[in-house]
């Protein structure tokens, strides 16, 4: 399971995998970037780029483990609307693992 998310939240994505059991995971720091000029960002004008910095988790897991962490993240951030960049989920079926 992979799962991206603002900085900012990071320690409830931590409180997730604790709640699930996950004891072994990883995290990469990732600084994103728009490829255009944002014209307004908050009340302030943007000239250029202006970088967001998320987390990247990642977890191999069962897939009941990552379908229960997948449906948790969906409903503590799904309904929040006052979010704009809510965490994100993805399941990816390995084929071999050596």
């Amino acid at each position: 399971i992979g799962l991206m998310s603002l900085t900012t939240f990071k320690d409830q994505i931590r409180k997730v995998f604790e709640k699930h059991q996950i004891q072994i995971y990883s995290e990469v720091d990732v600084t994103g970037h728009t490829t255009e000029t944002i014209e307004q960002y908050g009340w302030w004008h943007l000239e250029k780029d202006l970088p967001a910095y998320s987390t990247l988790y990642f977890a191999i897991l069962a897939d009941e483990k990552a379908a229960a962490i997948m449906q948790d993240i969906e409903t503590t951030f799904g309904k929040q609307d006052d979010i704009q960049f809510k965490p994100r989920a993805f399941q990816v079926a390995v084929e071999k693992m050596i």
